[in-house]
């Protein structure tokens, strides 16, 4: 099951992790690469039941308690970066199977897969010493999940959420959500699909909103 494709992150996310630092870089380019690999599987597979196999191989590998580091480098990322506390990329995985077979995604299917996103989002909150920000920063994940899910004709897409001021320590995630925000207010163009996208996002990394 170890794939050996590379793991394409998203076109912004090179500049949202150079304004990270430790330990929030560490655990956000894992669940950033780990969210690329899951949505590779599920928007790719030709058959929902592959695409359920390999997200039980991701779930399955999570979840167990092992000594060895595994083969699979996005993997051993994951499990170093960590720990023994995995249940936000677990939960990051149950919100992709949320889409498998049902594009475009009703609305529950569309919840579940934000809560993943949101799960990963509040777990780095609170690893960073911010437990009081993690419902803050759900709101920038759900907005996130919803730019994406715009592509598939998310029927309340166009709605902007406001978004929450974050901890500086967190501004890389409300970089994401502030992207995320823009895209669907102009009417679910990519995050960054356009020249002043790169200007918005140091923007949002030094002040916030």
């Amino acid at each position: 099951m170890i794939e050996t494709a590379e793991n394409e992150l998203p076109d912004w996310a090179g500049l949202v992790l150079a304004s990270t630092r430790p330990p929030v870089r560490g655990l956000l380019e894992s669940a950033l690469r780990l969210d690329a690999r899951l949505g590779r599987i599920c928007l790719t597979a030709s058959e929902p039941a592959l695409a359920q196999l390999r997200l039980a191989w991701w779930r399955d590998e999570l979840s167990r308690e092992r000594v060895d580091m595994p083969p699979d480098p996005l993997l051993g990322s994951l499990l170093k970066e960590w720990g023994n506390e995995r249940s936000a990329p677990i939960a990051l995985i149950d919100g992709w199977e949320e889409l498998i077979g049902d594009l475009p995604p009703t609305g529950e299917a569309a919840k579940g897969f934000a809560a993943g996103r949101e799960a990963v989002f509040g777990e780095i909150a609170r690893r960073a010493g911010h437990s009081a920000a993690a419902a803050d920063t759900a709101v920038h994940a759900e907005t996130w999940a919803r730019a994406d899910l715009s592509a598939f004709g998310l029927p309340d897409a166009s709605v902007a959420t406001p978004l929450p001021y974050l901890p500086r320590q967190l501004r890389p995630l409300a970089m994401i959500g502030g992207l995320a925000r823009r895209a669907i207010m102009r009417g679910g163009k990519p995050m960054f699909g356009d020249r002043m996208s790169p200007l918005v996002a140091l923007r949002l990394g030094i002040f916030g909103t």
